[in-house]
């Protein structure tokens, strides 16, 4: 199950707000692929998913690049690799605890 570990920036666009957000717990097949992809430069920091917060309805979702791709590694050069990983219902819940707290204080500097 993934976990949170930051936030690593928010994009307000101001019915919605986009979180970039690290996280843990990936499942091992997905920390080979970015093995392979990185090789010597992998670092497991670089994990994330992007969750998105509806302001008219005050709910929280997991973006996808592609259906059924939520999670994604960074690269040393900076390029996301999107990888066949769904976020589930209890991981979009876990994730938004975490990051509400910031979305609210961004909302707060943006009024």
């Amino acid at each position: 199950m993934l976990n949170y570990k930051a936030l690593e920036h928010s994009d307000d666009f101001g019915t919605e707000v986009i979180c970039w957000v690290e996280v843990a717990g990936v499942p091992e097949r997905f920390v080979d692929e970015a093995k392979r992809i990185d090789g010597e430069n992998y670092s497991s920091d670089c994990f994330g998913v992007c969750i998105q917060y509806d302001r008219d309805n005050g709910e929280y979702f997991a973006m996808e690049d592609a259906p059924g791709y939520n999670l994604y590694y960074t690269d040393n050069k900076g390029d996301k690799h999107w990888l066949p990983y769904k976020v589930n219902k209890q991981e979009i819940e876990l994730l938004s605890r975490n990051i509400e707290p910031e979305i609210e204080q961004e909302i707060g500097r943006s009024r």
